[in-house]
C-alpha cells in the first residue's frame, strides 16, 4: 500500500489556504513536524497545489541514523484535473474530489493515522481512501486511534475496529 486520497463530495470548493492552515493547526495540535514544500500557482497567482512533507516529532535514532517517519501530502485545490473519482462499490453516484494524496503510507502508518485523526476531526465530511483497501470515516479514524496498533489500522477493515 503506497497512498490514500483524503476525499470530499465534488464541488465542496474549500480553499486551498483554508486547507493549508488546518493542517498547520492539525500538526501542531498533533505535535508532527510539517515541512512545506513546492507550490504550483495558476495564471492569476493562486495557488492551485501544494506538497508537505508531515512526520513524527520524536525521530527515533536506528543504527544508520536518524529513522525518517515522514509522509508526502499532495493539497489539491478545486477544481482540479485528474482529481476527481466515484467510488464504484459505495455505489452512490457521487463524484469525490481528492483534497489530499498523503504518499508513503507504507512503514509511516503511525504518522499517518496521527495527522489523518486530527485534520479529520475539522473535516468529518471527508473521508480516507487507503489505495485498492478500504474507505474510513472519522468515526473510523476515531476507533483506530483508541483501539489498535498505531502500525495496523490501515490493513484492518474498518468494519472490524
Amino acid at each position: 500500500m503506497a497512498s490514500a486520497f483524503v476525499l470530499v463530495e465534488e464541488n465542496s470548493n474549500i480553499p486551498i489556504d483554508r486547507l493549508m492552515r488546518d493542517i498547520q493547526q492539525a500538526c501542531i495540535e498533533a505535535k508532527l513536524h510539517l515541512i512545506y514544500g513546492i507550490q504550483d500557482l495558476d495564471s492569476e497567482q493562486n495557488m492551485k497545489h501544494c506538497a508537505l512533507g508531515i512526520s513524527l516529532s520524536n525521530q527515533q535514532e536506528s543504527g544508520l541514523g536518524k529513522v525518517n517517519n515522514t509522509i508526502r501530502v499532495d493539497v489539491y485545490d478545486e477544481p482540479a484535473l485528474h482529481q476527481y473519482r466515484e467510488l464504484e462499490w459505495i455505489d452512490d453516484g457521487r463524484i469525490y474530489f481528492n483534497t489530499l494524496i498523503i504518499d508513503e503510507v507504507h512503514q509511516n502508518e503511525e504518522v499517518t493515522l496521527t495527522f489523518l485523526y486530527y485534520f479529520l476531526a475539522r473535516y468529518p465530511q471527508m473521508m480516507v481512501w487507503i489505495e485498492e483497501d478500504w474507505v474510513y470515516t472519522m468515526s473510523d479514524l476515531a476507533k483506530a486511534w483508541k483501539t489498535s496498533n498505531m502500525s495496523d489500522w490501515c490493513y484492518m477493515n474498518p468494519n472490524s475496529l
